[in-house]
């Protein structure tokens, strides 16, 4: 009986409690996986605004090898997969990597779509997150300015709103791996949480509940065989109303006999505590 009742108490619980743990990290987990995309993101623009930056007096100059060298150094990290710099009718002018054949598609893809676009709208920034194949692109347009139209090297019309493209293409795999230890951490999280609510709600019911069940149908067992109400096992009170009432049942039984017997009336099968007279 009490396996059943163990059973049917801490399933439930176990269930209920590790599914909504199951859920919250789940919504955490994403929500930290949105956060953490769109931190790489902004490094990544952060990366693409700072080559633009650093080509700025170079492109002033016309100084097409300085270009060339800052976009190849760029190109040697790591971590940077492409590094292209586009005219304005989107022809490639630097390149400072051997990108890999995905990437280049979805950067072309980037700088045919600004292409198409009105030039007012060309401000837009294209950005791509491909799991898949492990990398996060970015392509954005060099804006022109005014000391660009004024500048002695060679002309660019005021009207012009765009001198030409910058796109850059970066590994995901480090997002990739901090993401797999943050799964694998919240699932050793939750298996924990599991253990954690089986063991703790056993014991917790064990404890308040069990035992204190126990030992009033022990003392049940021992007042149907006759033993007095003082005689009985003390009560620990986890039970509250319950264990009282039983024990003034119990007392009852034993005034009603103690009454019975000074009548003068016979009391049969006192040892089980019932009177057959």
């Amino acid at each position: 009986m009490f396996d059943n009742l163990i059973a049917r108490a801490i399933v439930p619980v176990t269930i209920a409690v590790t599914g909504f743990v199951i859920f919250v990290c789940i919504l955490l987990y994403s929500f930290v996986k949105s956060d953490m995309t769109a931190e790489a993101i902004r490094n990544l623009d952060n990366c693409a605004s700072t080559v633009v930056k650093s080509t700025k007096h170079a492109m002033m100059e016309d100084d097409q090898r300085a270009i060339q060298n800052i976009v190849e150094n760029i190109g040697t990290r790591s971590d940077v997969g492409l590094i292209r710099i586009y005219d304005q009718a989107g022809k490639v002018r630097y390149n400072g990597s051997e990108e890999p054949e995905v990437l280049s598609k979805t950067i072309d893809a980037h700088i045919a779509e600004f292409l198409q676009i009105d030039p007012s709208a060309k401000e837009n920034v294209q950005h791509e997150v491909d799991r898949a194949n492990g990398h996060i692109s970015v392509s954005l347009p060099i804006l022109n300015e005014p000391k660009c139209s004024t500048a002695a090297c060679h002309f660019h019309a005021e009207d012009e709103p765009v001198l030409g493209f910058l796109s850059v293409g970066v590994s995901s795999e480090n997002l990739e791996n901090t993401l797999a230890v943050l799964r694998y951490r919240m699932i050793i999280f939750s298996i924990m949480v599991l253990f954690l609510t089986i063991g703790g709600v056993t014991a917790l019911l064990r404890m308040n509940l069990f035992l204190p069940i126990l030992r009033l149908t022990y003392n049940a067992e021992q007042a149907t065989q006759g033993v007095a109400e003082y005689d009985l096992p003390t009560s620990d009170h986890k039970l509250g109303k319950l264990n009282k009432d039983f024990r003034i049942l119990v007392k009852q039984r034993d005034q009603a006999l103690r009454d019975l017997q000074a009548m003068g009336t016979p009391a049969r099968n006192v040892g089980d505590g019932s009177d057959d007279s």
